[in-house]
């Protein structure tokens, strides 16, 4: 968590690695934070000027720390609040030489190649700023990370008209995500029992667990703990597949491998995706007949903080199936989409929002002439169903091959894939060719409660 000098250390931190960067691709260029009122204003002849028109509270966060006091008023935990932060780039130079395209190439360049503050910056920044002593933004539990905006001429228009009453100069947005601002006041601790009051309950006994691999039908088991493959920089090459089908998720491509993740939950480690270029492809496992499938189970345990649009797990939205969250008015829901034989492609959405850093067991399954044909679970808890497609399994005909972390597109291994990419934390992934019944879920969701806790 950070004080109030969260913001401040953002900006001035910025600043630093645009003129860093900047600097040493155009050599006169100065990077300042003012407001870009005009010639006298102090902004640069030459160089970026940074200014933060807005702040709005982050959607992924905002009820993370309610409620903050006990039924007496007493504090309960310290409150937080989490800011996006949206910043405007502006760039300034000759325009006979396209030095303010060169500088903004640069910066863009920079901000696409490191999108985000270390704390080894941030530190960097405090140290070297007298005004910003104190600041503990390094310590946050989220790394602040920068993400281009696109505005509309509209858009561009009122900021430029409204706020500043300037002509307009080429300009960027970036949103900085996510700052998490606490209140110094300390919560008092909860009072010694003066009188034990002991009640007695029937026992529930827990289901038995059952790894994945105990039940028929299982495709696809991808283990976080298990047979991986990864380089010195921790790029997974190849996730080996648990089930005995063989149905691995490789990358060739260097540079779009996730990254192995030690110790990310309980003890054990996942596989992180940036939700930029990462994902991996499935092996010998696809569909390529209409109506193929009749029945279906996907577990996934999983955490992100993003609220855009991504995908988790595919085969084609609009020609089998997909599992993902969705973006747009309703960010961060889970979303599970089917395309019968005939007919349009369904979306099963979840009711509240994942993008809260927590680990979540997403299942989903799928039963041709079941009264409720698709479900949604989390943690355990029927959360959505939909009687979609009566009488009718799922799949339009054309070959599809499958992707972890991207919108399948592909009529061939390791095809084209879409861009709604995932951006998150993947612990394990287990796949079956039929709808498991509800005691055969329950096993496997206790397997997962016992194994990760």
């Amino acid at each position: 968590m950070s004080n109030h000098l969260a913001i401040a250390t953002v900006t001035t931190g910025l600043v630093r690695y645009l003129q860093g960067v900047v600097g040493a691709d155009v050599g006169n260029a100065v990077i300042t934070a003012v407001r870009p009122d005009g010639p006298n204003s102090g902004v640069p002849e030459v160089g970026v000027n940074v200014f933060l028109y807005q702040a709005t509270p982050n959607i992924a966060w905002r009820n993370h720390d309610l409620p903050t006091r006990r039924p007496d008023g007493s504090l309960n935990q310290r409150p937080q609040i989490a800011l996006d932060l949206h910043y405007l780039l502006t760039f300034y130079g000759d325009e006979t030489l396209l030095e303010p395209q060169r500088i903004l190439g640069s910066a863009v360049r920079a901000l696409h190649t490191h999108p985000l503050l270390t704390r080894q910056e941030i530190r960097s920044a405090v140290a070297a700023t007298a005004f910003l002593a104190g600041s503990d933004l390094a310590e946050e539990v989220e790394t602040v990370k920068f993400t281009p905006q696109p505005l509309s001429l509209e858009e561009l228009s009122k900021l430029w008209s409204v706020l500043f009453q300037t002509p307009y100069t080429l300009s960027m947005t970036y949103d900085a995500s996510v700052v998490l601002i606490t209140a110094e006041s300390q919560p008092s601790m909860a009072q010694p029992v003066r009188t034990p009051a002991i009640q007695v309950f029937p026992s529930v006994t827990p289901p038995a667990p059952a790894a994945p691999d105990t039940l028929a039908g299982l495709q696809l088991w991808l283990r976080g703990d298990a047979d991986i493959t990864y380089d010195s920089a921790a790029a997974v090459s190849a996730w080996r597949d648990q089930s005995g089908a063989g149905h691995h998720a490789v990358q060739p491509d260097a540079a779009r491998r996730p990254q192995l993740v030690r110790g990310a939950v309980g003890g054990k480690p996942a596989v992180r995706f940036d939700g930029v270029d990462d994902y991996l492809a499935i092996e010998q496992l696809s569909y390529a007949a209409a109506g193929a499938i009749g029945g279906l189970t996907l577990f996934a345990l999983l955490r992100t903080t993003a609220v855009q649009a991504q995908t988790l797990a595919s085969f084609d939205r609009s020609a089998y199936w997909e599992l993902g969250l969705t973006g747009g008015g309703s960010p961060g829901c889970a979303r599970w989409s089917t395309q019968p034989q005939a007919g349009a492609a369904h979306d099963l959405d979840s009711p509240g929002a994942l993008a809260d850093a927590r680990w979540r067991l997403l299942c989903v399954r799928f039963a041709v002439g079941a009264t409720a044909t698709k479900q949604l679970f989390i943690d355990g808890i029927l959360v959505a169903t939909a009687d979609a497609h009566p009488g009718e399994a799922l799949g339009s005909g054309v070959t599809r091959f499958g992707f972890v972390g991207a919108p399948s597109q592909a009529a061939i291994f390791n095809g084209p894939a879409g861009a709604e990419l995932f951006r998150g934390d993947l612990a394990e992934l287990a796949l079956y060719d039929r709808a498991l019944t509800d005691d055969e879920r329950d096993h496997v969701e206790q397997y997962f409660a016992e194994k990760y806790g």
